[in-house]
Order: structure tokens, then C-alpha cells, then sequence
């Protein structure tokens, strides 16, 4: 079975301050961080079990800090046994439902597009030691992995959950810091359930790794390191994700926008192959986008340009990839709010491109044609929608 079945621990109590993001969020913000550690102040918190990565390159110091720290939380963290936990999270409006469950490593890679779970963009190896680093001498798991399957007909889980089999057994239920929203947990230990959630999810298919990628990659380097020393059901085998249908209709998936500044917009606009639709002064160019039913079309702003960029016949398969074939050559940011890209996009010698959605019905498909996409290709939300820490299980035997 590609699922494994973890040893959850969780804190008692201050599940506030338990929680915190993703490591590899506000990664330019560290009054972020600031914040963080002032709420978090000496309560128990995830916070001193991770490295955030603002704080990169690697400190020696303080990794030994959190090796110090696992190793006097896990005396106090309780053990709910062998069991997923269902996860119901509220933010900006809606609910989305996941399941924690442990996945078998040797049915994951990295670099490659044939195995069981697979990543979507590509790995970068460079960003992997730092991570190993850490987890070598981890005692403790946590995970901030979101990993896709795709169920349409909700045959994993349903999407109606109220039910003793799902929500049965409540094991937290509070507010997540810095407006991440509400947050539900519900542990599910009876083993018939357990074994026909595996069953599906094997039935199902290839899964893919949406949020998270560098962080099972090094947990897959460092098994890859020691199993060959270590017994074939070792803890380190597995590692902690959030399985997440795609068709849930509380998970976000949107495009990543681009923006290139110090630039001349009017220069950047002739190095591409395509005809420009102007826009009629403070238009939206939305309905000259969607008109065009072959080919791509890539919608800009300047300062006193608005238009579309129109491929009649494009050389790649997806708009992403025609874009960045061109602005790779610049130094470009990555974002997730129009409203931000138009902003910045109208600012001198600055230039916004707003990229469409890709349809969750045809992701999986996509994914087994082209292998992966290119970087920062879609998003499981915004930053503050993003996984927070709060499951942990030993790695250590």
C-alpha cells in the first residue's frame, strides 16, 4: 500500500501557539517571523521545530536548537496511536477538507515522472541539503506536504462528512494565528475505514505532490541515505502529507502571475512572437482573452498600456511556458493577487502578465503528458491559506 498508517502526537493544549506556517512562507516578510515569535513567546510551538527560510543559509546553531527542542517536546506530546486524522480547514471564505496519513517514500521520486506519487514542478537539487541536514538527527516529523488525488466521484472521502465514521472523534478545533483561519481535526483509528481509504487510494492511482515537493525530496534523500543500514519498515520509510482531493471546492487553485521591473515595457513586448490587442484605455482585455479559442493568449499591464499578447501558434503546450521562455532572461517576482500584479504592473519601467487558470479536470492528465511544469507554474492559495504545522510522529526508532 502506498499509504501508511502514522503514530499521531499532539500538544495537550495552546493549540494557537502550536501551529504555525509553512516554512517556506513570507519568505521576504520577517516582521512576519517577529510576529510569530512574540505570540508564540515560550509556549510549546512548532515554531522552534522548524527552520523558517527566511533565516537561510543554514545555522548550525540553530538546528541544533531544534533538534534540542523535538527532543524535550517529545516526552509531553501525546500519542493518539496508529491513525489519520481528517482536517477541516475555514480560510478566506471557504472550507477545504484533507487527510493526514503517512505515504511510503519508496513509492515516491523526485526526478522522475513514472512512480506512484509524483511531484509537479521540478526539483531543485541544491535545495535539498540544507533540509536533509535537518532531518537527519530529527527525532520528530512534521509536515507542511499537501499531495493532490483525483476523485470526482468523492469515493475517498465524501464530500459530506457529518457522519461518526469521519467526525467522530474531535481531537482539536481553534483559530490559527495570523489569519489562517479555523481549523478542525477529527481522528479516524477504526481500521476498516482506514483500510478502505488505502484501498481507494490505490485504486485511484498516481498522486502528486502540490505544496511541498523540496521537503519530501529530502525526506526521500535521507532514506535513500540510511536504508540500507536500517530495518525495511524503519519510520524514516514514510513521511507525514495532507492528502487533498482537487476537486474539493474548498482548495484554491489559481495561476501564478509575473512581473518584470527596470525594465522598458515596450522593448520586452517586441522580443515575443505575437500579435498585441490593445485595450480601449482602463478596459479589461478578459473578453479578447477568452475569445481567442486557439493558440494562447496572455493578458499585460504597463504604465499606459493594457493589452493581450495573442500566440497564434505557440511552440509549447502551455501559456506559462511561452512566457517564461522570454522573461526567464529577466529578473521576474512571482504573484498571486491580480489586484498586486496590476498595481506593480503600472508602475514606471515595470510590466504585469496575468496567466490563466488550468482546469483541475485536466491537471492529472496534464501532468502525466508533460512530466512537470515549469516553476511557479499554480498555487494551492495564498500565503496565509497555507499548511500549518500541528500533526507530528516519531522518525526516530
Amino acid at each position: 500500500m502506498i499509504l501508511h498508517v502514522p503514530h499521531i502526537l499532539l500538544p495537550e493544549a495552546n493549540w494557537s501557539e502550536w501551529a504555525v506556517i509553512a516554512c517556506d512562507q513570507h519568505t521576504q516578510d520577517i516582521e512576519y517571523w517577529r510576529r510569530v515569535e512574540e505570540f508564540v513567546g515560550d509556549t510549546p510551538s512548532t515554531l522552534n521545530l522548524i527552520y523558517p527560510e527566511i533565516y537561510l543559509p543554514l545555522d548550525e546553531n540553530r538546528v541544533n536548537n531544534i533538534h534540542k527542542a523535538m527532543h524535550n517536546y517529545k516526552a509531553t506530546l501525546v500519542d493518539h496511536g496508529p491513525c489519520f486524522v481528517l482536517v477541516k480547514r475555514a480560510v478566506s471564505g471557504s472550507e477545504r477538507t484533507g487527510l493526514v496519513v503517512a505515504i511510503d517514500l519508496e513509492g515516491y521520486e523526485y526526478d522522475g515522472s513514472e512512480s506512484f506519487i509524483r511531484p509537479t514542478e521540478k526539483t531543485i537539487k541544491e535545495r535539498l541539503p540544507a533540509r536533509v541536514m535537518i532531518r537527519e538527527n530529527a527525532e520528530l516529523e512534521l509536515t507542511h506536504v499537501l499531495v493532490l488525488y483525483d476523485d470526482p466521484d468523492f469515493s475517498v472521502i465524501p464530500l459530506n462528512t457529518d457522519s461518526p465514521v469521519y467526525e467522530g472523534n474531535q481531537i482539536y478545533d481553534f483559530d490559527l494565528m495570523e489569519d489562517g483561519g479555523h481549523i478542525k481535526g477529527f481522528k479516524i483509528s477504526d481500521e476498516k475505514t482506514i483500510r478502505e481509504i488505502s484501498e481507494r487510494i490505490q485504486a485511484l492511482g498516481t498522486l502528486l505532490v502540490g505544496d511541498g515537493n523540496h521537503s519530501l525530496a529530502a525526506a526521500k534523500s535521507f532514506w535513500e541515505k540510511i536504508k540500507g543500514t536500517v530495518p525495511d519498515n524503519h519510520p524514516a520509510r514514510y513521511a507525514l502529507v495532507e492528502l487533498v482531493n482537487i476537486h474539493d471546492p474548498g482548495l484554491t487553485f489559481e495561476p501564478i502571475h509575473r512581473i518584470v521591473r527596470g525594465v522598458d515595457p515596450g522593448e520586452l513586448l517586441k522580443r515575443f512572437n505575437a500579435r498585441i490587442i490593445e485595450a480601449p484605455s482602463g478596459n479589461s482585455t478578459a473578453q479578447y482573452a477568452e475569445s481567442q479559442v486557439t493558440g494562447h493568449s496572455i493578458e499585460f499591464i504597463t504604465k499606459d498600456r493594457r493589452g493581450v499578447l495573442i500566440f497564434d501558434n505557440p511552440e509549447h503546450d502551455l501559456e506559462v511556458e511561452t512566457l517564461d521562455e522570454v522573461i526567464d532572461d529577466y529578473p521576474v517576482e512571482y504573484e498571486h493577487d491580480p489586484e498586486v500584479v496590476e498595481k506593480l504592473g503600472k508602475e514606471p519601467e515595470s510590466i504585469g502578465f496575468f496567466l490563466p487558470s488550468f482546469k483541475r479536470s485536466d491537471f492529472f492528465a496534464l501532468i502525466k503528458k508533460k512530466g512537470i511544469l515549469p516553476r511557479k507554474s499554480f498555487s494551492l492559495g495564498k500565503e496565509n491559506e497555507k499548511r500549518y504545522y500541528i500533526e507530528t510522529r516519531r522518525i526516530m526508532q
